[in-house]
């Protein structure tokens, strides 16, 4: 691996905002069984096609919490961990997408299927059905 890519996953990694998005899409998934958003997510041609993936997934956010919180106390969604608070816990904001779109600049396909990866094995939302 490269210096430059080997930074680039450091950062990756190590932000914040990255692992909230990773969140939010792991509640995505569970929620909305739209697999076809990470492949998307996953190869954009460039930071416009990244941009408007991220924007396909934040478009239904508030649909995406509100089944999660329903799931959640119908019991058929499951959140590992102490959760009070579903829109706190998943939500993703503006900051924070400013800041992964930021790190997607330079190489989006790159950084778009580390972060489809990371959110398809994120097991902190699980469906009982």
């Amino acid at each position: 691996m490269s210096r430059p890519e080997k930074s680039l996953i450091e950062a990756i990694l190590s932000e914040p905002c990255v692992d909230a998005y990773i969140r939010y899409l792991g509640a995505f998934k569970v929620v909305e069984s739209d697999y076809g958003l990470f492949d998307k997510l996953a190869r954009p041609r460039d930071i416009e096609d990244f941009t408007l993936t991220v924007y396909s997934s934040v478009r239904v956010q508030e649909r995406v919490l509100k089944r999660l919180q329903e799931g959640i106390q119908s019991g058929d969604f499951e959140v590992i961990g102490n959760v009070g608070d579903v829109g706190r816990a998943f939500r993703i904001g503006k900051d924070c997408l400013s800041k992964v779109i930021e790190l997607a600049r330079h190489n989006p396909r790159f950084v778009g299927s580390v972060i489809a990866s990371l959110a398809l094995a994120y097991e902190g939302v699980k469906s009982k059905r």
